[in-house]
């Protein structure tokens, strides 16, 4: 089932509720509507045992599918961004890929299909602890299973099953998604033709895993963490705020 989607992220955090000196910035700008949405109406299992009731894939598409169905570029995005690479008719606002998508630029839509999702896990249309639990009407929260790399690929994987897409031309990616693309290629290599992977890595370090390790414990120091379950209440700015700044200096 694939149905429009007609609404922008959630905001919250003003400062006289998060209880800071300034207003928290929003994490994401701009108009976040005119997405797809493929929806998975059945139980989805994930490589750590975890099983969502259904699958929701967030999506948005550039250029026109060849007949032979094989001109498919996958942009896989970072921790953060919303499927919104780039302006279309259905959201004409700019997004975070702009200047590198459309009629003569490095993915040139002359040429290619290409295709963005909100990762899952995400927080813009996509399954992930902000999304409503079917089984009892409320926010996953903490509730929501912990979940892989690998996991993400192969929900956008599902995705690529309901286009009708077999092999992709290419996966693109930086940052997570740069490491979206290595696992692309290595766990579905019949089905890649390439991958570019952009300021990311195929393995993680022992010094990068401690210092995202104290990033998630600044937020989750954060009073307002309330062990995940925020989304009646206040966002835990300050912890997400200390855990930036450690990635800021880290991420390099």
């Amino acid at each position: 089932v694939e149905a429009a989607g007609a609404r922008g992220g959630s905001r919250r955090g003003a400062a006289s509720k998060a209880g800071l000196d300034e207003e928290e910035p929003t994490y994401a700008t701009g108009d976040l509507s005119g997405y797809k949405v493929f929806h998975l109406q059945e139980p989805y299992e994930l490589s750590t045992g975890g099983v969502l009731p259904e699958l929701k894939i967030a999506y948005e598409t550039w250029g026109e599918l060849n007949a032979n169905r094989d001109n498919a570029i996958l942009l896989q995005c970072g921790m953060s961004a919303s499927s919104h690479a780039c302006s279309h008719a259905g959201n004409p606002a700019k997004g975070w890929w702009e200047d590198f998508i459309g009629p003569g630029k490095p993915l040139d839509t002359r040429i290619f299909f290409v295709i963005c999702t909100n990762n899952l896990g995400g927080c813009y249309g996509s399954s992930g602890p902000s999304s409503i639990d079917p089984r009892d009407g409320k926010r996953y929260g903490s509730r929501f299973p912990r979940f892989e790399v690998y996991d993400q690929v192969a929900a956008q994987f599902r995705l690529l099953d309901h286009l009708g897409i077999q092999r992709l031309h290419a996966c693109v990616g930086s940052s997570l998604g740069g490491m979206q693309s290595v696992c692309a290629a290595a766990r579905f290599p019949e089905r890649v033709g390439k991958f570019v992977s952009i300021s990311a890595c195929a393995k993680s370090f022992p010094g990068s895993m401690a210092f995202r390790h104290a990033q998630r414990t600044a937020i989750m120091q954060d009073p307002a963490w309330n062990n995940g379950d925020y989304y009646d209440s206040n966002l835990p700015a300050n912890g997400l705020r200390l855990a930036r700044e450690l990635g800021t200096i880290t991420y390099r």
